[in-house]
């Protein structure tokens, strides 16, 4: 019988790129300038390579459909698992708009480019925008898969390609550069209290990879051929994010960069500097499709998901319920009412740069509720159930999978922690009022986790 290990280095690579490289997290990371290459190989390390290694080893040992509910619930019960489950769903609500954002600016660009200072244009755009990709997941899973495919390759990695050739041409060309000269001191990562916090981006900019731990069963031997296609996917994922980065902050000077439109900002200045200004408003369209294919991957999956913890119980029948085509229908109306309120609130905030950071660092702070408890799931899981099968185990037995899962967890807290620090743009709220507004917002999206344990009935079984 033929082997279902058929995956080869590059295309485990090529998936687990996809999956996590996304063109519209740069512009928050370049207004760092030089320290961002630094900040970049710190967040490989600290962060990206400890995730794939450890999704490696819970994807070949537990493999079954929920997932990473599975992982959790394996090593700390159904409660804990339907926890992680629940936060990566809540944590989409307040990410969306982000992306949506970004939709907005980027399609100013090819029409009227001042609209993009308009609030209630951008809003208009993310609420018609977000209910049209609800209507196409709709049709089911399978019609969002075909969208998601092309839609990565021409929105994320074409403009990432494209972007980081122009800013080596601009280099070359002897164009001129808004960063300031290269030193060491330069390219070392600021500790300056005001800038830390757009570091947690980092974190928001490199989620996702765990996807590429399902593959780890897929390829010819897992243990030795998914370090290496991780180890390439990481080259190609940071290179390209370093060169695209970059050619950010060398074309637009630092307090000029937006963060919602810094992409199209670049393409117009870099593709006008030489005389193709046409250019700009094609990248701006693959860009829009990359955005919506990013949203689109993440529309349904996670709802699904859900449906594995509402058969055990834990939630409403309602969450395990699907239409025709295979899709959550209800959750996935409830949800888009919910970021149709969320964009409207959009234009009440006073700067929408502000409003876009603010929207990432709630993101970031959810995502503790996430990948904390997978990277404490491999350590304990090494302890209860020692003998489980495990195609893929990170190297170094209990001291290693202690190294990678410990990295992992204390480099997750400490991007949530600085994520709710006040940054230095945001002035219309104090130092406490922040940081107490960031706690709120976070646990307020997990008081219905809460909730559903409470209230739960045996009749909610499947």
């Amino acid at each position: 019988m033929k082997s279902r290990a058929e995956l080869g280095i590059v295309s485990v690579a090529l998936i687990s790129t996809a999956a996590v490289l996304s063109v519209r997290n740069l512009p928050v990371i370049a207004v760092e300038g030089w320290s961002s290459v630094s900040w970049y190989v710190l967040a490989t390390a600290l962060f990206l390579a400890p995730l794939a290694l450890t999704a490696a080893e819970l994807a070949s040992a537990w493999p079954q459909d929920g997932g990473v509910y599975d992982w959790v619930a394996e090593a700390f019960g159904r409660r804990t698992g339907f926890m992680t489950v629940w936060s990566i769903v809540v944590q989409n609500i307040p990410w969306y708009p982000t992306v949506l954002a970004f939709v907005a600016v980027s399609l100013a660009f090819g029409f009227d480019p001042s609209w993009q200072q308009n609030r209630w244009y951008v809003v208009g755009v993310m609420i018609v925008t977000f209910w049209l990709l609800t209507l196409i997941a709709l049709r089911g899973p399978a019609l969002a898969a075909r969208f998601v495919s092309v839609g990565t390759v021409c929105g994320s990695i074409v403009p990432a390609l494209v972007l980081a050739g122009a800013g080596i041409a601009w280099f070359a060309a002897g164009k001129h550069v808004a960063l300031p000269p290269l030193t060491l001191a330069r390219l070392l990562p600021s500790w300056d209290p005001g800038r830390i916090p757009f570091v947690s981006s980092l974190l928001l900019a490199f989620t996702g990879l765990e996807v590429s731990g399902y593959y780890a069963l897929a390829v010819r031997d897992p243990q030795r051929d998914y370090p290496r296609a991780m180890g390439l996917a990481l080259l190609v994922i940071v290179g390209l994010s370093i060169a695209g980065t970059l050619a950010i902050a060398a074309a637009i000077p630092a307090d000029k960069i937006s963060l919602s439109g810094g992409m199209v900002q670049t393409f117009a200045a870099i593709f006008g500097g030489f005389g193709f200004g046409a250019g700009a408003p094609i990248m701006a369209a693959l860009m829009v499709v990359g955005a919506l294919a990013g949203m689109g991957a993440w529309l349904v999956g996670p709802l699904l998901s859900l449906a594995v913890c509402a058969r055990t119980g834990s939630l409403p029948p309602v969450f395990r319920s699907l239409n025709v085509h295979g899709a959550p229908a209800a959750v996935m109306i409830w949800q888009a009412v919910i970021v149709s309120v969320e964009a409207a609130a959009f234009a009440l905030v006073p700067e929408v740069n502000a409003a876009y950071w603010i929207l990432n660092a709630t993101v970031t702070a959810l995502l503790a509720f996430y990948y904390l408890p997978i990277f404490a799931a491999v350590i304990r899981l090494r302890y209860t159930q020692p003998g489980a099968p495990r195609p893929y185990r990170i190297p170094g037995g209990l001291a290693g999978v202690w190294l990678v899962g410990g990295i992992g967890f204390a480099a997750t807290a400490f991007a949530v922690f600085v994520a709710l620090q006040r940054p230095s743009n945001v002035t219309f709220v104090s130092d406490t009022v922040y940081v107490i507004g960031m706690i709120v917002l976070a646990l307020v999206w997990m008081v219905p986790w809460a909730v559903f344990l409470v209230v739960r009935r045996a009749g909610w079984a499947a």
